[in-house]
């Protein structure tokens, strides 16, 4: 009890206002200074409050109550000081400016580990790049939806004139029974024709599958390095969203599958290995079967690389090709080298074709920028954005150098290790 009454008991103490003398000036100057000071300590709680209530996404919110508690003690103590001019309860006053200094310490003991965290959050500009990310490749997925309703509704046209024939032919063999030698040759045609009709099915089905599932996997990739960069900093319902996209790629890949179930290429899963780009090359020269007056060179013995083979495959096949399209010359040479640096391959396939303008060396490697017009090319501008983009997942980097009339060089690297 009398711990607790020496709180408010001034004792044999004297109020602050014997230490100025009592001068109404200077007092005033305390009194109204330690006054305003006090009511403005008080209004930034307040208006901290309003903001944590309105905001309810505000992140930290315990670090804002922290404060607010501080900033109250803070203004507690100059009330203290207003009225210890008058009453001498330096107990009171004492506890009170103990009590700031643990709130005090605990605020800034708590704020110091907050810090990386604040820093880590995402920028509104990081946002919004991912944002316009996920629009482009919903757009770019809308497209491709429609090209393949467009391919399913050919197929479906081409099968309903087969099946029409097959049952003309049926009711021309019911008519003409008695005339079985004649029958039997028309229905030797019919199956000829079946049998090349399952052919141009064939070929159809591999252009289906280069042109559609190309753009399928950028969507794919995209959208997982989008989960793997960012990952962190979305919410459940953003993370939601870009497995959503991908679920839905994965089905779309399956819709294909099922269309193109006479396909030779099939589906097989890529997994990372060593590969003999050797090996590869070779195998890639064959398939391309380049006319005779074009002669492809492999200049020096090719490395042993950590990589998934359907990609490295990706990778020489279309810059090869382009090279075979592009070469206007009457002898036609490709030139296949490889230079070792400290921590990457560097590779080059030279071509002795048209050549490329300076102002297109950035361009070719954009989605759909073909430098061709000519509507019956065959061309799709896919083929060196997929190069571009496969390069730079394993690291490296991929440019042209090329002058109009005597040929183009393309260079990508590739990390020695994975």
């Amino acid at each position: 009890m009398e711990f607790l009454y020496s709180f408010f008991y001034s004792g044999n103490f004297i109020p602050h206002g014997h230490c100025y003398l009592w001068k109404p000036d200077l007092v005033g100057l305390h009194l109204i200074s330690d006054a305003v000071i006090a009511l403005s300590y008080y209004s930034i709680p307040l208006t901290l409050i309003y903001f944590v209530r309105k905001r309810q996404d505000v992140p930290f919110k315990l670090i804002f109550f922290l404060f607010g508690a501080f900033i109250i003690s803070c203004g507690t103590t100059h009330i203290m000081e207003v009225w210890t001019l008058w009453h001498p309860v330096y107990w009171l006053s004492g506890v009170m400016k103990a009590l700031t200094a643990i709130i005090s310490f605990y605020t800034a003991i708590i704020l110091i580990p907050l810090v990386p965290q604040a820093l880590a959050l995402p920028s509104p500009a990081q946002l919004e790049a991912a944002n316009q990310a996920l629009q482009a490749e919903n757009i770019e997925r809308k497209r491709v939806e429609q090209e393949l309703r467009l391919y399913k509704e050919g197929l479906e046209e081409l099968v309903e004139k087969r099946t029409a024939e097959l049952a003309k032919t049926n009711e021309q063999l019911q008519q003409e029974i008695i005339q079985r030698q004649q029958s039997q040759e028309r229905m030797a045609e019919l199956l000829q024709e079946v049998e090349s009709a399952n052919q141009e099915l064939n070929d159809f089905a591999y252009i289906v599958s280069h042109d559609l599932k190309a753009p399928l996997r950028g969507i794919s990739s995209l959208s997982e390095w989008l989960l793997m960069d960012y990952g962190d900093t979305f919410d459940d319902p953003g993370k939601e969203l870009v497995r959503l996209l991908i679920n839905r790629v994965k089905k779309m890949y399956s819709l294909i599958d099922g269309i193109l179930q006479y396909s030779r290429l099939g589906n097989f899963k890529e997994e990372r290995q060593q590969v003999n780009l050797n090996d590869v090359v070779t195998d890639v020269i064959e398939i391309l079967a380049a006319p005779e007056n074009i002669q492809i060179e492999i200049k020096h013995r090719l490395p042993i690389v950590d990589a998934e083979t359907t990609r490295i495959r990706q990778i020489f096949q279309n810059l090869l090709s382009n090279a075979i399209k592009f070469i206007d010359k009457p002898q036609g040479q490709i030139i296949i080298d490889c230079t070792e640096n400290n921590s990457y391959w560097q590779f080059s396939i030279a071509d002795n074709g048209q050549g490329i303008e300076e102002k297109h060396f950035v361009k070719i490697f954009q989605i759909f920028h073909k430098l061709s017009n000519d509507e019956e090319s065959d061309s799709t501008g896919i083929g060196l954005s997929l190069v571009k983009k496969i390069v730079e997942l394993y690291g490296g980097q991929v440019w042209v150098e090329s002058e109009v009339g005597k040929g183009s060089t393309f260079f990508f690297t590739l990390k020695k290790s994975a």
